[in-house]
């Protein structure tokens, strides 16, 4: 980590030199390589500044860690389940753009398309700090691809973003309070069944995995997730473990916190928390969300 930072610290050191080397040759002479060349740097420096000043805003507990993020369609018709695959390949992208790994660790597929949900394991420098500020109903407004009659169609899903937790939090749930189902193996099959669900009696709160190697990684992964929910639920609701409540279930169209227009006539997303909006939704649908990360930050910070 440290020799990591050390790196950037020196490639950051050798850009600003070269613009500066760039700058002093261009006043002597004009040479397109050379202009290119210091917009690249220049566009990377400031890239790495607002990088840096997100950084600085990100000093709460669990910031620095990794992320399971679940999304969630608001109700099951075809505009819905797309909204949510419009989300993922969001959050994908914006992995990409911040050298964050992502795996899928669980995904209800769409009859027709999209995702009824899917939860994703985001790993990587402060990817919870990140994209905590993602979580709660994220609304889209558009001209529906699956109607006939070109109707404007209003869909919501939502965003739940918990820290992956590790050794160093000392959370251990009484093993009373847990319910482990393993699926039966076929027996017409040779192949064994890995599937296990963990749940929470008393929160209702579960998850299911199945694609790991084993039975036994396939529990811990589904307790690590089941952890990771339950103890952001204690967060929010200030409580310790032995009092924590099942959360309420809202109508998911009540106070959406992100609104998301794809029109031809009007486009536009706007956070409803901050007021900070674009109409660039391009730079949305490519990840781009730092305006709103550093907005909310700000605000709560």
């Amino acid at each position: 980590m440290i020799f990591c930072e050390q790196e950037r610290y020196q490639e950051l050191k050798t850009r600003l030199y070269d613009i500066q080397a760039a700058l002093e040759l261009l006043e002597t002479e004009s040479d397109e390589h050379l202009e290119q060349e210091l917009q690249t740097n220049y566009e990377f420096l400031s890239s790495e500044l607002k990088h840096v000043e997100i950084i600085s805003l990100l000093n709460q507990p669990f910031d620095d860690k990794g992320a399971f993020m679940t999304v969630t369609a608001g109700n099951d018709n075809l505009d819905s389940l797309d909204w949510v695959e419009m989300l993922q390949r969001i959050y994908a992208n914006w992995c990409k753009n911040h050298d964050c790994k992502l795996q899928l660790l669980d995904e209800s597929i769409g009859e027709f398309c999209g995702f009824n949900y899917v939860t994703l394991e985001i790993t990587g420098n402060y990817a919870y700090g990140y994209l905590k500020s993602e979580q709660g109903i994220h609304q889209l407004k558009r001209i529906s691809p699956f109607s006939e009659d070109s109707q404007i169609q209003t869909s919501f899903a939502k965003v739940e973003v918990t820290p992956i937790l590790d050794e160093t939090v000392n959370f251990e749930i009484p093993i009373q309070d847990l319910e482990f189902y393993v699926q039966p193996s076929n027996p017409n099959s040779n192949r064994i069944s890995l599937l296990v669900k963990a749940t929470h009696i008393p929160t209702g709160i579960s998850f299911t995995s199945k694609d790991k190697r084993s039975q036994l990684q396939n529990k811990e992964q589904a307790l690590a997730v089941v952890k990771s929910k339950l103890f952001a639920l204690m967060q929010i609701q200030g409580v310790s473990l032995k009092d924590v409540k099942k959360a309420s279930t809202k109508n998911v169209a009540n106070n959406p916190i992100r609104k998301y227009i794809f029109h031809p006539s009007c486009q536009q997303v706007r956070d409803l928390r901050t007021n900070i909006e674009t109409s660039k939704i391009e730079e949305i649908m490519k990840g781009n969300l730092d305006l709103f990360t550093k907005a909310y930050l700000k605000q709560t910070h």
